[in-house]
């Protein structure tokens, strides 16, 4: 646990954690898409959260092969050390409308640099700082978190706004690669990314914590993709 907090201490934003760039140093250009907010909207639309801006982006091939890392990377969210349920999954997403959430509003770039602290005891993109974020409306999404939520109603006869707040308040996301991507199918030399610091490291903490407390009734996990 020690080791985590350890090695994200040392990151700062808006950029690859040390010892990734140190990883990916032979193909860091082949592989990351660094823009500022500014060439986003210059190159791409002025309203980054808007549809259009979204589809210019990706219309770019080369876009849609690279991790983008002028953001704040999520190697995990929740309260990881106590959550009772772990979701899996590959990296998180992106959108344009991520540049905003990331760089300009100022509650929700505090909680992003919390979550890498591991000082949060909820669920990150739940939080209700993160409401006007790409990762709120993502994770709000009627199939995903509520749809658990409303399972946890069903197996718990509580209320549905008690119920809510027990799932994101014991839900943790685990990702195999902790920087944004469009498409992270497209990316080629993906077994690099999976051998960087930060992903071996979360690949260390999930079978030497998270399956230990599997393995007692503890917890219970989700692998996504």
């Amino acid at each position: 646990m020690q080791e985590l907090k350890d090695f994200w201490s040392k990151y700062e934003p808006y950029k690859l954690h040390p010892e990734d760039e140190k990883d990916l140093s032979s193909i860091k250009d082949e592989l990351c898409l660094h823009l500022s907010i500014g060439e986003m909207r210059e190159k791409y639309g002025e309203d980054l959260k808007s549809e259009q801006t979204k589809i210019n982006f990706n219309k770019v091939e080369s876009n849609n092969k690279k991790l983008l890392t002028n953001l704040i990377p999520v190697p995990f969210a929740g309260d990881i050390f106590n959550a009772k349920l772990y979701i899996l999954t590959l990296n998180p997403g992106f959108t344009p409308g991520v540049y905003i959430d990331e760089h300009e509003d100022t509650k929700y770039i505090e909680l992003a640099k919390q979550n890498l602290r591991l000082e949060l005891k909820t669920f990150k993109s739940l939080h209700e700082d993160a409401k006007n974020t790409e990762g709120y409306q993502y994770w709000s999404h009627n199939g995903r978190i509520p749809k658990i939520a409303r399972e946890v109603q069903r197996l718990s006869n509580t209320e549905y706004d008690e119920s809510f707040k027990f799932t994101k308040d014991n839900l943790a996301v685990i990702e195999s690669v902790a920087y944004h991507s469009t498409q992270f199918a497209k990316i080629k030399n993906k077994d690099k990314l999976f051998s960087m610091s930060s992903s071996q490291l979360n690949k260390k903490f999930v079978h030497d914590y998270v399956m230990k407390r599997v393995r007692k009734n503890e917890a219970m996990v989700f692998v996504w993709r």
